[in-house]
């Protein structure tokens, strides 16, 4: 009987000494020192804040140890940050059930990531510098992100406030190393302010089955970011954003080197034709190795007319490039994203706030391959260009204290040209009115009720949204109208002295969604005409049992239909459940979480008819689960404050060593296959945990 899980988490405030009362009466309060934008968010002029929006705070992500984008979310509430390849570790988050295409990234409110980079750019997104994660959930979660069909993760970066840097070390088992770096630095009169950035992390490949092929690959990056935020008088601000980020990923087979331009190239090969035996054949018919490099910047310049009329205007640009070797098959990309937008904000009456503005924002795709478009007869290439713009107009309205209700709507133009597959000029060339409310009413000083309604749209780019790389036999471009999304989101929270809770509801209509179908023997990314919704609800709840206890837990559960579970690439999570235990006294904080995921039918998704050995004549033996079982998994961190300056810490990771290599590896035959018909096999028979017990060893100094 699939879990009705029990979990439970939670993401309370941090339980350390009442500020006030233990506060030395003789020293005075330190003045914070705002600069013209974080004023303007501070009194509601720029920030919409209305929505149901989680906050991963900074302290939480070092309690999680959390040093890529992916660790930070995983788990969250509504949130899943799953791994959908074994041997590349390519990354899916997903929000609210949807697919993960369907959930936009922003840093600091500015849209600048893609499709693409959201496949292998993921686990580059490095946490130093970063002073906390904002979670949207629901379509028309964001004004400036019509894409977000599922929902919206805004990474907001560290501004500096005090001179000083901080050093973040750790160690432990499989390889598993990081550093990090933080120098922040204020002008005497706190009017510029820069911050500093700096991080590696490294983690080692895992094979928990002794095949000699892994389940999780090696990863390595390195992130370098800058941010610099000057007062260029007292009505105007300039921020300026600079970022660099690098990404390795070596999986497949467990040898170190790159050996894949000389070893004979052939089909995976397994002892006794059984993927749960040891690996024989060539290494390079089960590499994946990607390499993919980010160089990014923003500007923004804020402007305060009056008291009561501002203005933003912002400026980015994106390059990112990937070299890339899928068993066998060279791939290389270039992705450019340009992005412009203009604001004006304009209080008219005590009670509405209105903002209006224009952006556009431009994606260039170009790619190449020696092995999927070369030779005598080339296949279409997955170039692309796409161009949108638009403009939005918002009003805010507070008829009391108590009630805030905000309704905007964006009008834009998409143009999508798939440059690869045909001669026309825009295979889609549309206009789409994009509406949205949100709205907030404080029942009381403990409750508090939201509700947000909207819609989103996007164009389906690449090939990459249903396969995570290019089909060496082609493939086909036959989309016909833009993905659309509808939803609702409700919560209920209850915050008092010492309990909080939220309890929330979510519902999303998808229409026009993009899924891979054979066209005349192609797989071809076309247009459905079946509409799917998805739902899912939560509980969250923590409670302070002592001054420096903090007890939490969660509950979510997400309800899909048998049609939409097909879709999607890999099984998703249908029930998952955590407690939190947090420690905090005298220099000492401990946490440990507990993770439930409930069983699934994995029938659905596409699971059936895999098998471990390989099927002679089309008939297969030694079939793979379609039944996922219950798991928990425990994590655990505790770090001492040694002075003011000085801080250990250890912690593991999946403490009771649970992977689903323990059970059944993630590799398969498909059962159609015969051996005329050449290699039928595949890497994505992923349900569980693909790493291990991983402990680590690390200390933070400040200076």
């Amino acid at each position: 009987m699939r879990c009705l899980a029990l979990s439970l988490l939670f993401f309370a405030p941090s339980l350390f000494a009442d500020p006030i009362r233990d506060a030395d009466p003789t020293t005075l309060a330190p003045i914070r020192v705002e600069d013209v934008r974080e004023k303007l968010e501070r009194s509601g002029k720029l920030k919409d804040t209305i929505a149901k929006t989680e906050v991963i705070t900074g302290k939480k992500i070092e309690k999680k140890q959390a040093k890529t984008l992916t660790e930070a979310i995983a788990n969250e509430p509504g949130i899943d940050a799953a791994t959908g390849c074994s041997i590349c570790g390519m990354k899916r988050v997903q929000i609210n059930g949807l697919k993960g295409e369907y959930t936009t990234i922003l840093v600091d409110d500015v849209p600048v990531h893609s499709t693409v980079s959201s496949y292998y750019g993921m686990d580059a997104l490095t946490t130093a510098g970063v002073a906390r994660i904002e979670v949207a959930r629901g379509a028309g979660a964001s004004l400036l992100a019509p894409g977000a069909l599922g929902g919206v993760i805004n990474i907001i970066s560290e501004k500096a406030v005090k001179n000083g840097v901080l050093f973040d070390a750790a160690a432990g088992n499989r390889e598993y190393r990081t550093f990090s770096m933080v120098g922040n630095a204020v002008s005497e009169d706190g009017k510029r302010r820069t911050t500093i950035s700096a991080q590696h992390n490294h983690q080692g490949q895992w094979d928990a089955d002794d095949n000699g092929v892994n389940e999780s690959p090696l990863l390595s990056n390195y992130a370098l970011g800058l941010r610099f935020s000057d007062d260029l008088s007292s009505s105007d601000n300039l921020d300026l954003r600079l970022g660099l980020q690098k990404s390795d990923i070596f999986g497949g087979p467990m040898t170190a080197g790159l050996f894949a331009t000389v070893t004979p190239l052939g089909d995976p090969d397994f002892v006794g034709d059984d993927v749960r035996s040891r690996y024989s054949g060539p290494p390079s018919a089960t590499l994946e190795a990607i390499q993919t490099e980010r160089l990014e910047g923003t500007g923004k310049w804020t402007h305060r007319f009056s008291d009561r009329f501002n203005s933003v205007i912002t400026a980015s640009g994106v390059k990112q490039t990937q070299d890339s070797f899928y068993e066998g098959n060279d791939y290389r990309n270039n992705n450019e994203t340009f992005y412009a937008d203009g604001r004006l904000g304009f209080q008219w009456s005590d009670s509405h706030f209105l903002t209006g503005g224009a952006d556009a924002r431009h994606e260039i795709l170009r790619s190449d391959s020696n092995s999927f478009f070369g030779g005598a007869t080339p296949k279409p290439k997955d170039d692309f260009d796409s161009l949108s713009f638009g403009g939005y107009l918002q009003d805010t309205w507070t008829p009391r204290a108590d009630l805030e209700i905000s309704t905007a709507v964006r009008l834009d133009r998409i143009l999508v040209n798939w440059r690869g597959q045909t001669v026309q000029t825009n295979e889609v060339d549309t206009v789409i009115p994009v509406p949205r409310i949100h709205a907030r009413w404080n029942m009381s000083e403990t409750l508090t009720q939201r509700l947000s309604v909207g819609q989103g749209y996007r164009a389906p780019l690449t090939f990459f949204e249903s396969e995570h790389g290019i089909l060496k036999d082609g493939f086909g471009i036959a989309v016909t109208d833009l993905e659309r999304s509808t939803s609702a989101v409700y919560s209920l929270s209850f915050d008092s002295t010492r309990t909080t809770g939220t309890l929330s509801a979510s519902w999303t209509n998808i229409q026009n969604m993009a899924t891979i179908q054979d066209v005349a023997g192609v797989p071809t990314l076309q247009t459905s005409s079946q509409r799917f919704d998805v739902f899912s609800a939560d509980a969250v709840a923590g409670y302070q049992l002592t001054k420096h206890i903090m007890l939490g837990a969660s509950y979510e559960h997400f309800f899909y239909s048998n049609s939409y579970k097909s879709r999607l690439p890999f099984a998703a999570i249908e029930d998952r459940a955590r407690l939190l235990l947090d420690v905090e006294a005298a220099g000492l904080d401990f946490n440990l979480t507990a993770t439930f995921v409930g069983g699934r039918d994995l029938t659905p998704y596409g699971y059936g008819n895999r098998f471990n050995v390989f099927p002679e004549g089309g008939v297969g033996s030694s079939p793979k689960l379609t039944e996922s079982p219950l798991f928990m998994t425990l994590d655990s961190r505790v770090s001492y404050q040694f002075a003011k300056d000085f801080k250990l810490y250890v912690g593991v990771k999946n403490i009771l060593d649970f992977t689903q290599a323990g059970i059944e590896n993630p590799l398969f035959f498909e059962a159609d296959a015969s051996e005329a018909s050449g290699r039928a096999y595949d890497v994505t028979h992923l349900w569980g945990p693909v790493r291990g017990r991983e402990f680590y060893l690390g200390a933070a100094v400040s200076l």
